[in-house]
């Protein structure tokens, strides 16, 4: 971690201060105190610190999460060599900065990490803002689960924002993102949430004159097997509209092309 290598130096002299105090003379453990006070800063701020040098310079993700995007995200894909090099980065530090909360599993392994950072990065690539502070925490359970605010429905995907908290089942994560055509990443439904409620101020669109069969021509999903996927009895139109945005764009753009031009300055101006 960048915060452990910037205190090795220190951690040296500690080394040094110890040995000078016990060998020489106790008045070097002046500076075996000063050591002990940076090193304790070093801790308490490395992950602000391990924050300030990973956006100078962040590492890249493994070559095989580089090579697991370019054969599934259709959005990366299409990027240029330098923007994809700026896609994975923005990955990489979406995942530094998002607090993954695995319940009954013991870990979130790094392809699901990036399957889900994916989604924010693409609907704000355009934007020089990629993180949502006010949902920094991401919850996945296995299958579908039952939470405090809609505990008599196994839903895949939730947001509470009074903690910001996001809650993802992860079987309906994966099914989404290997095949768009017959399941949805309920990753880009919340998603498209969270980011209207960051940015009320943006201009969406008029959706009123737009009903679920519009969305169905679009995706192919029914309002009920949506329902029946996500779990909850209501389901935001909107972001439903604003997720098939990314997921579908030539049969969005075919159906409704005036949004399809209000979303385009939305995302991509």
């Amino acid at each position: 971690m960048p915060a452990f290598r910037l205190a090795i130096p220190f951690i040296l002299l500690l080394g040094l201060g110890i040995y000078l105090t016990i060998e020489v003379d106790t008045s070097w453990s002046l500076l075996m105190m000063a050591m002990v006070v940076i090193l304790v800063s070093f801790y308490v701020l490395s992950p602000q610190i391990n924050w300030w040098w990973w956006q100078r310079s962040p590492p890249d993700l493994p070559a095989e999460m580089a090579q697991f995007l370019a054969a599934k995200s259709p959005f990366y894909q299409q990027l240029t060599e330098a923007e994809q090099r700026e896609f994975r980065r923005r990955v990489f530090l979406f995942n530094e900065g998002t607090n993954y909360m695995p319940q009954v599993l013991e870990s979130i392994p790094l392809d699901i990490k990036v399957i889900i950072a994916s989604v924010p990065v693409t609907m704000t690539f355009r934007h020089q803002e990629f993180l949502f502070p006010h949902f920094e925490n991401i919850i996945i359970y296995p299958h579908p689960f039952p939470s405090p605010q809609y505990q008599e429905h196994f839903h895949s995907s939730e947001i509470y924002e009074p903690d910001g908290v996001i809650m993802f089942c992860l079987e309906h994560v994966l099914r989404g993102f290997v095949d768009v055509k017959q399941y949805l990443n309920p990753a880009w439904y919340e998603y498209a949430r969270i980011f209207q409620l960051t940015y009320p101020a943006y201009d969406y669109g008029d959706w009123s004159s737009v009903s679920w069969e519009h969305l169905q021509r679009i995706s192919g999903f029914t309002h009920e097997a949506l329902v029946r996927w996500i779990g909850l009895p209501e389901l935001d139109l909107v972001a439903m509209g604003i997720a098939f945005y990314f997921l579908f764009p030539q049969r969005f753009k075919e159906e409704l092309p005036e949004l399809e031009n209000t979303l385009n300055l939305v995302f991509k101006s």
